[in-house]
């Protein structure tokens, strides 16, 4: 949830000023965003899909990592997914414990004020990690879920997802996740 640039700086610099502030930010093509707080709905539906791709992958090759998680892209930009998947080994950049590099499946949660970054430069931002496989959005108003899928040929097919009934198709791990589980108690929670 980019909400307000500071001026340029280096990679360097970045990591030492996020890893010491008590607020996290992102750092795209050589600007650093601060990020704002969620709403109620927007962390609960980021936890739902934490509790479901952790319920359904407990025991396999994939691990499901929280919006802590920061990840480094091949240009060097890092951002925080709301929810992250990595099978196999994660892979970390030398010398770090906590910059992921090998995201299988991110999930970003949509809110009013990202939802233009998000299926924007953020998704830019994604496809330029070799590993990643598939881009979620969920949004926060409706059992609503959209699925982008990277191909052989490295182009992307979308697919949506509506209502309670409905069920993600998560091929890049190898499982579905019911709405109705992602959007438990959600919209009994302000927007």
């Amino acid at each position: 949830m980019a909400t307000q640039s500071l001026p340029r700086i280096s990679e360097e610099e970045y990591l030492r000023l996020d890893r010491a502030a008590e607020y996290k930010s992102e750092f795209v093509d050589g600007e650093m965003f601060a990020m704002s707080g969620g709403s109620l709905r927007h962390s609960r539906v980021g936890m739902n899909w934490g509790i479901q791709l952790g319920n359904k992958l407990l025991g396999g090759d994939c691990r499901v990592f929280s919006s802590d998680a920061r990840i480094q892209t091949a240009r060097g930009n890092y951002v925080y997914p709301d929810v992250s998947v990595v099978c196999g080994p994660p892979l970390l950049l030398e010398k770090t414990n906590d910059l992921l590099t090998n995201p299988t499946l991110v999930v970003e949660v949509l809110s009013p004020s990202t939802t233009a970054y998000d299926r924007g430069r953020k998704f830019q931002v994604y496809r330029e990690i070799a590993s990643v496989q598939e881009y979620v959005l969920s949004h926060v108003k409706a059992p609503h879920v959209e699925v982008f899928s990277r191909q052989h040929d490295q182009s992307w097919i979308f697919r949506e997802y509506f209502g309670i009934e409905s069920e993600a198709t998560l091929a890049s791990i190898g499982c579905t996740v019911s709405l109705d589980d992602l959007y438990t108690q959600v919209f009994d929670l302000p927007e």
